[in-house]
């Protein structure tokens, strides 16, 4: 991400699939997709080697590194920027073979019900706290599990910010600190930072290593490396600066036992892009150490392009000389559309045998590419960052490009298994609206059956991969459970995944959906190593809820996911989810009771129930199902009991006692004497030594909630935009609200009614211009629906808006033209305009206003708008003569914003009729940057 001009950047059977599936195990190469088998192309000789780099070392108390301020709403954001390279507008690959219309894997997923017992522990979080702040967009949440602490890092206003936290409780031990804290010069590549941290713990070093790009020396990436697991104290950190050929962008790094590979978005004219090998035992010995760098041909179609660094999990190594494992994929659709495979589509394969000592003898071998059931790339497009709309409307980046970070690999005896994941359009071959684009996750795992008795025979080790085997597939899904109907599915994106000790798989991920409104928040699933093939069997689980919408368009970029290379069981997974307006990081841990020695999982069913406890007598709430498993093998009964409960509330199991695997039945009383609200009542396990705790929580009204007392909009207020934010105060009790709209102060034909669990809401829907809005809200809890609150009216703005979603031509003096036709109107006195548009670059646009007649009435209202330098994303502005100042740009997105004068007076049209045909146009003045009209409406005076 470099800070140049650009910012960025039919159903399937499925039973005849799952003999697809089984089939898909023949390693296969082709040239474009189809054809004949050719023999994969090897490049020897590494292209670029670095300078011997000589370290700089720094010994520090952690605990005395300067913190980082707190983000707040309010303080600026940072836009780390993405590079990108190519024609944004070039058409999208016109397929000579067309495309099944849904994805042919979903339907497996959705025909398996989630197990009821299997894993019950998994689906209960062990640690789920925020980390760090906001402060940057995107964030780029990265984060790894030591053998003592979880350690998290971002991007911030001052480069990468990292924290460390204890991995039993949560609870942060330091930080949050700037990683160019650990750079022990007063100048240099590494003494401020730019961002795209990575974290990696190196299980087999016991050490950390820490990393971010840097552009202080023009193109450096910044690596430290600590000399103990305990990040807690006192730290020596070892730091390497490699300054590269071009600027890194997107680096994303992985463990191997002979160095420590790099991916990274890199290319320009070169039609190249890098693979880098960092010189591992050097640099953990503290020596001056190499950077070797490769290059492959680019994919067609992709501007932003990164391969994918197999990254170690555990400590059981890779088979003696295995070479470093890169990945990305290949839709032929998009990237061979000439030659096209209507089937299958493609995952890329290259493998990098460095050898420090004859750079020369260095080698990539690939692409070897392994054939999976169809997927799709074209997510409104291949290069566009709009794509996965939030309740707001504003759509954010879906990461198409990559196989997701990290691309998992585990050594687990019998057999080597790869383990990652890509973002998906659910519904292939679609047409190229917004709509159409709908995000899955196609997670893959292949493995190499081990021969322990081969190793690599030649400096090229060419002998030894073909003696080894080939990677095969041995599973591939698309989870995208159903949501209701087409229109209803919500986006599934920027998935983290990894493999445990045990052969069972992780997946984390973010989810969005405009309608019904789920806000950017984080979930996960998972499966045991031996359940049916290409399904995901644990249920659904949510790591936290968005609250809110952000703005601009850039998303995540990467989330992040480790093991414990303690127990080799506990996933630690870190992400990017909206908190109101922020975009902030949770950090989450749990893992698969089977994974490990013989135990038992404890979980229930529901976690949660009601009770109206409104007599002094105890009443009962619904029960609760105890699921005790067997965790590999376990037979010793547990005994189940309540840790003291609060007041009020009491519980029995029936039966108390119970042998994995098997249930119990829990079931809770409160009494009228009970505090209400949410009470956490802790159920435990006990079997010999074992003791595990889950907690359920009982919701407790002892009375119907109070009426809530209404603020905004205030009543009898005028202009009001019509979509507001209701608000109220929260009234006693209140376990949820109910909130109606209507026309009439009866209430008799409403424009809407919706529940929500908070004291706002954005309106659902939009209502209508120049009317009068009568609202009310209503409590509601375990005990009934609470009274009416007063009605409040308001009266709404006159408005008239278009909603086109038309993407903006990049560097094209004609632009993209909208019309508004107004059926009836008075004459105008007064005309402001509203415009909204997602753009990284708004200093490269014009917008002109046209009131078709004879003649025209055409005016200039914004000219480059913000300055050319303008380069904060997004567009959000109310154009009106009587403004105080006129068009600036922000120091946060969006970069125009609030009520300005427009660059030329409106007052042409004053005068002139509000009824006929209104035309906006957009223009892009300069090249690179893309963006999308959203919204604009034309806003006469009252």
């Amino acid at each position: 991400m470099t800070p140049v001009k650009h910012l960025c950047g039919a159903r399937a059977v499925v039973r005849s699939l799952a003999v697809t599936l089984c089939a898909l195990t023949v390693t296969s190469v082709f040239a474009q997709g189809m054809g004949t088998p050719e023999t994969p192309a090897v490049t020897r000789g590494a292209e670029w080697v670095s300078a011997p780099v000589s370290p700089t070392r720094l010994t520090v108390d952690m605990r005395l590194l300067p913190r980082v301020p707190a983000w707040k709403p309010g303080d600026p954001i940072v836009e780390i920027p993405r590079q990108f390279f190519g024609d944004p507008n070039a058409p999208i690959p016109v397929p000579v073979n067309p495309t099944a219309t849904t994805d042919p894997l979903v339907e497996l997923q959705r025909s398996h019900q989630p197990a009821t017992t299997q894993g019950g522990g998994f689906s209960t979080p062990l640690v789920n706290i925020n980390v760090l702040g906001s402060g940057a967009q995107p964030n780029d949440p990265t984060g790894d599990i030591g053998t003592l602490q979880f350690v998290a890092a971002i991007n911030g206003s001052g480069g990468g910010n990292l924290a460390v936290y204890n991995k039993a409780t949560g609870a942060q031990v330091i930080g949050p600190t700037l990683i160019s804290s650990l750079n022990n010069t007063g100048g240099g590549a590494c003494a401020s930072g730019l961002g795209d941290p990575i974290v990696l713990f190196d299980e087999l070093a016991n050490r950390w290593l820490i990393t971010e790009f840097s552009t202080q020396a023009g193109r450096s990436l910044c690596v430290y490396i600590s000399d103990v697991a305990d990040l807690s104290g006192t730290v020596t950190w070892t730091r390497y600066a490699f300054q590269l050929p071009s600027f890194p962008d997107y680096p994303k790094y992985g463990l191997w036992p002979d160095a420590y590979y790099v991916g990274a978005n890199e290319g320009g004219t070169s039609g190249q892009r890098p693979f880098y090998a960092m010189d591992r035992l050097r640099m953990l010995a503290g020596q001056p150490a190499t950077l070797q760098r490769l290059t492959v041909p680019n994919l067609a179609g992709f501007g932003f392009q990164m391969t994918q660094p197999a990254d170690l999990s555990g400590t059981d190594l890779p088979p003696a000389g295995s070479p470093g494992i890169f990945m990305r994929h290949r839709d032929d659709e998009a990237h061979n559309a000439g030659s096209n495979n209507p089937t299958q589509d493609f995952l890329e394969m290259f493998e990098f045998r460095v050898d420090w000592t004859t750079p020369a003898n260095s080698s990539i071998t690939g692409p070897v590419s392994i054939a999976i059931p169809e997927f799709s790339s074209n997510l409104n497009g291949l290069s566009a960052f709009q794509a996965f709309p939030q309740p707001s409307g504003q759509r954010l980046d879906p990461l198409r490009e990559t196989v997701m970070h990290r691309l998992a690999y585990r050594n687990l005896g019998s057999y080597e298994v790869l383990v990652g994941n890509l973002v998906t359009d659910l519904f292939l071959g679609a047409g190229s609206t917004f709509l159409d684009d709908t995000g899955a996750i196609r997670w893959f795992e292949l493995r190499r059956q081990r021969n322990p008795e081969i190793i690599f025979a030649d400096g090229y080790g060419d002998a030894g991969a073909s003696a080894q085997g080939s990677w095969t597939v041995h599973q591939v899904g698309t989870f995208a459970p159903a949501d209701g109907t087409p229109a209803e599915q919500a986006d599934r994106w920027m998935a983290a995944s990894n493999i445990d000790s045990s052969g069972n798989i992780a997946l984390a991920y973010n989810t969005v959906r405009q309608a019904p409104g789920i806000f950017a928040g984080l979930r996960y699933t998972g499966r045991l190593q031996g359940d049916a093939s290409g399904v995901m069997t644990a249920p659904e689980t949510q790591i936290v809820a968005g609250t809110g919408s952000v703005s601009g368009e850039r998303w995540g970029d990467y989330n992040d996911m480790g093991v414990d290379p303690v127990d080799g069981c506990t996933f630690w997974f870190v992400g990017n989810y909206a908190l109101g307006t922020a975009r902030t990081n949770r950090a989450v841990s749990f893992r698969h009771d089977e994974c490990g020695t013989p135990s038992f999982s404890l979980s229930t069913t529901p976690t949660e129930v009601g009770v109206c406890a409104n007599s002094p007598a105890p009443t009962n709430a619904p029960p609760i199902t105890v699921n005790v498993g067997s965790v590999n093998g376990y037979t010793t009964p547990v005994a189940l009991t309540l840790l003291p409960p609060p007041f009020g509330i009491a519980g029995t199991f029936s039966p108390p006692v119970v042998t994995p695997s098997g249930t119990s039945t829990l079931q809770l009383s409160a009494t009228g004497a009970t505090v209400p609200g949410d009470r956490v009542v802790t159920v435990r396990g006990t079997s010999g030594s074992i003791i595990k705790d889950r907690n359920v929580t009982l919701d407790v009204a002892t009375a119907v909630a109070s009426a809530p007392l209404l603020t905004a909009p205030a009543n009898a207020a005028v202009g009001v935009a019509t979509q507001p934010t209701f608000t109220w105060t929260a009234a006693t009790q209140a376990q949820g609200y109910l909130v109606e709209a209507s026309t009439s102060s009866g209430f008799g034909t409403l424009l809407f009614s919706q529940a929500t669990v908070g004291t706002s809401l954005v309106s659902p829907v939009t209502l209508p211009a120049s009317t009068q809005v009568f609202w009310r809200v209503r409590a509601t809890n375990q005990c009934g629906v609470g009274q009416n609150s007063a009605v409040f009216s308001f009266t709404t703005a006159a408005e008239f808006c278009r909603s086109p979603a038309l993407a903006i031509p990049d560097n094209n003096a004609t632009g993209a033209t909208d019309e508004l036709v107004i059926p009836a109107g008075a004459n105008l006195s007064d005309l402001n305009v509203l415009v909204q548009i997602g753009h990284t670059w708004p200093g490269d646009l014009d917008l002109v206003l046209t009131r078709v007649g004879t003649p025209n009435t055409v005016v200039n209202i914004g000219t480059r708008l913000g300055g050319t330098g303008c380069q904060i994303d997004n567009v959000d502005v109310t154009l009106d003569d009587e403004a105080a100042g006129p068009i600036v740009c922000g120091a946060s997105p969006p970069g125009i914003s609030g009520v300005r004068r427009p660059t030329s007076a409106l007052t042409p049209f004053d005068g002139q009729s509000l009824a006929g045909t209104w035309r906006l146009t957009v223009i892009d003045r300069a090249g690179q940057d893309t963006g999308t009209l959203t919204r604009w409406c034309l806003l006469p005076a009252q």
